[in-house]
């Protein structure tokens, strides 16, 4: 018996058979191919349905299924997935419904059989190259632990678009290796790193590259952008020379663009992690991506050529005046990369969710799939078939978490009381699942706004039961990467079931589960109202409570016990009038001493998802911002600074109208001209950008380097990318559109304005 942890899945139609394939990693004999020949593709359809006119192979069989009408179903088998997909668009076009004709057959097999990206193979074994290949083996449940080979990846170019450097840094479970193939002729250098190799060519370049990397047979490779420019820009020179750019352990890879923009990359044996997509996908935020600002901010230590100022010069004058410097910096990247990967365990963190959700780690993004993964084989073991999601009738989306309308102002003592995972925890309180929707007659249990569910035929909320219980226990062992993971997972749920592009879509689904949060926290707003505390704002599953003025000296204590009473409540009425458990749990978060909330921008009403509050703790008053300016990548140091000191200075009751006056100066005087940078991304090509040019698009048009961020100043001239040292500085576009809004903001709060601050002659002595 073999254990396996699984990197890829893939089908194929060989000798009229459809051949599924699946790449992982064995700790105890290293790469593994998994070939499985005797699986047949399939899809339902109605039994009293007659098939006429099909002229491809297939097989019908009786089973003991039925649709979600309990109208009984066939299965139709079929010898390729080419057969049954021309089978499926035939009976289509005879107005005939299909059932689950839209399922990989690979995806298919592994749910079927509980597979969740880990499995034990025995039987059918053999040595093939460097790899070992399994032909329909025994393939069973497992938990594995794998251990990785990791490529980071980092290429240099230069401005004719030629290749210059590929720096490999390779580790995991074998020794280090930090390499640097390089195009032209070397000189002496007694460096110990890095290891250089020279090439005569770009084409002996690219050949050596590839050659090693099939050597040293990486399971998984990293980089900074490293799908939309490293191995898309490699694989068209490799085009370009007639040139073989096979870098999987079999097969055709695949690299192109998402419709929704990214990339995507399918490398049949290898997984492809991005490091800006991974951090984003695990809840890093950063002022932007760039591997200079991330690398800076984690590890302390950044890029050893400047990437504002004649990047691509420096670049081109290392490569043709001292080589073995660029390859330092190249490779200088490539372990910048891994360190970040290391530090924040993005890999460990992806294997939990492989592990928990079934799917492979570069698509873990499809919680839909997850969502089949699990439901679909026990909606089989149920006695159900689902319909191709192109069948699903959309009925309007559903409302989003409910808001509470803030009440600007600035208070004293202040409590943030939280639903703990509200949405899964209504899902397991009123057992709110697309099986229990259909049996909502038997033992039917209703919401509060009466969609109604069945407290006995459910999978849903057993699943959250059991996630619950295993976050709570990775809490305890400090697993974060698994409690994380987990927390994903459950999340997912209600937006799956809320999107038309799931397969067990229904509006009551999502309907009954934002319809119960909505009621929860209004709910809670009213006992505390008749407890006599006021509730200043409160969003889907928070709520924002003014404690009494008694209670301040010990607010830890007193937030704990609304917290501890309001979950009493809930468990009583919820029994009381509905006749179910409350899974319901409010925790006390934290405690402002002060808090604000302002006003939307040209109206007297709250701002939604906008405050900041100061927490007292036993080092420093801390000031928290949650949806303001100093959060937000798109505005400048200037901005975020002045906000800060700005808010520290009203809760702190310290003077502002001559500090504000003085910066003002100062920022004329050009005290504060490295704080005026903007960062943007580009949302797109630059080249795509045809009406409503934003400053970002007219800067990015000015540099060589087409980068998908810009950072840049805005002059009397418009905006002037930094690199380009721009002189002449609009000061006054950074005090209308920097300063004074965010002052205003919250000066309104007390009667003033930044205008009446800073006066008419304040503004015009320059």
């Amino acid at each position: 018996m073999t254990e396996v942890f699984l990197l890829t899945d893939g089908w194929s139609d060989f000798n009229g058979k459809n051949v599924l394939t699946y790449w992982g990693i064995s700790n105890e004999i290293g790469p593994v191919e998994i070939r499985i020949t005797n699986s047949n593709p399939l899809f339902f359809v109605l039994r009293d349905v007659e098939i006429t006119g099909l002229n491809i192979p297939y097989r019908r069989k009786n089973v003991l299924l039925k649709n979600f009408n309990s109208e009984p179903v066939d299965a139709i088998y079929f010898n390729t997935q080419r057969d049954l997909t021309v089978g499926a668009e035939y009976l289509r076009k005879l107005k005939i419904q299909v059932y689950e004709s839209d399922i990989d057959p690979a995806r298919r097999y592994l749910m079927e059989r509980n597979i969740y990206a880990q499995a034990s193979l025995t039987g059918g074994e053999m040595k093939e190259g460097q790899s070992t290949l399994f032909i329909n083996p025994i393939i069973k449940p497992a938990v594995v632990e794998p251990e990785f080979r990791v490529l980071s990846l980092d290429i240099e170019t230069g401005k004719d678009n030629t290749l210059y450097s590929v720096a490999c840094n390779l580790w995991g479970n074998i020794p280090e290796k930090k390499i640097v193939f390089m195009r032209g002729k070397g000189g002496t250098t007694d460096r110990a790193e890095p290891e250089v190799i020279f090439n005569n060519s770009e084409e002996e370049l690219l050949r050596v590259f590839i050659k090693w990397l099939r050597q040293n047979d990486p399971d998984i490779i990293i980089g900074w952008h490293v799908i939309g420019f490293d191995l898309m820009f490699l694989e068209k020179r490799c085009k370009d020379m007639n040139i073989s750019f096979d870098i999987s352990r079999k097969g055709n890879i695949v690299l192109r663009n998402k419709a929704r923009g990214g990339y995507y990359a399918s490398i049949p044996g290898r997984i492809v992690l991005d490091g800006p997509i991974s951090l984003r996908t695990a809840f890093y935020s950063f002022e932007d991506y760039t591997l200079e600002t991330v690398s800076r901010e984690l590890l302390g230590t950044g890029k050893t050529i400047s990437p504002d100022a004649g990047k691509v010069e420096e670049i081109n004058r290392l490569f043709n005046e001292d080589k073995i410097k660029l390859a330092e910096y190249n490779l200088n990247d490539t372990i910048l990369v891994s360190e970040i990967f290391k530090k924040t365990g993005i890999i460990k963190q992806n294997v939990k969710r492989a592990q928990l959700s079934g799917l492979m780690m570069d698509r873990l993004g499809m919680m839909t799939a997850a969502f089949d993964h699990f439901y679909l084989p026990k909606l089989h073991r149920e006695g159900f078939v689902a319909s191709d999601i192109k069948d699903i009738e959309p009925a309007g989306q559903a409302a989003g978490g409910y808001v509470i309308e803030p009440i600007p102002g600035i208070y004293e003592n202040v409590a943030l009381l939280d639903f703990k995972s509200l949405y899964p925890s209504i899902i397991l309180t009123f057992k709110i699942d697309p099986l229990s929707r259909m049996y909502n007659n038997i033992e039917s249990i209703s919401t509060p706004q009466g969609y109604k569910f069945s407290a006995s035929k459910n999978y849903l909320p057993e699943l959250i039961s059991k996630l619950m219980e295993q976050r709570n226990t990775a809490k305890k062992n400090d697993d974060k990467y698994l409690s994380q993971a987990i927390k994903i997972l459950m999340n997912s749920f209600y937006g799956v079931m809320g999107s038309f592009g799931c397969r067990f879509y229904h509006p009551d689904l999502p309907n009954a589960i934002t319809s119960t949060g909505k009621w929860l926290l209004l709910g809670s707003k009213e006992y505390l109202e008749q407890k006599g505390y006021k509730v200043l704002y409160g969003d889907t599953d928070s709520l924002f409570v003014k404690i009494k003025d008694k209670e301040a000296a010990d607010a830890d204590y007193y937030g704990n016990e609304i917290a501890k009473d309001l979950n009493e409540y809930w468990k009583r009425k919820l029994k009381e009038d509905f006749n179910v458990e409350s899974y319901l749990e409010l925790e006390y978060e934290k405690f402002y001493t002060k808090f604000v909330l302002t006003q939307s921008r040209g109206s007297e009403s709250g701002a939604k998802k906008r405050y900041a509050g100061l927490i007292a703790d036993t080092d420093s008053n801390k000031i928290e911002f949650v949806g303001m300016e100093s959060v937000r990548s798109d505005w400048t140091k200037l901005a975020k600074d002045f906000q800060a000191e700005l808010y520290d200075r009203i809760l702190n009751n310290k003077e502002i109208d001559n500090w504000i006056n003085d910066l003002v100066i100062s920022l004329k005087h050009g005290h504060f001209d490295n704080k005026l940078v903007y960062r943007k991304r580009l949302r797109k090509d630059i080249d795509e950008y045809v009406k409503n040019i934003p400053p970002q698009v007219k800067a990015a048009r000015m540099l060589d380097d087409k980068s998908s961020s810009v950072k840049y100043i805005i002059t009397k001239k418009g905006p002037i990318p930094i690199g380009l040292n721009p002189t002449d500085i609009d000061y006054d576009h950074y005090i209308d559109k920097q300063l004074k809004p965010i002052a205003d903001s919250i000066l309104s709060l007390l009667g003033v304005s930044f205008n009446s601050i800073v006066s008419s002659q304040q503004m015009n002595m320059f």
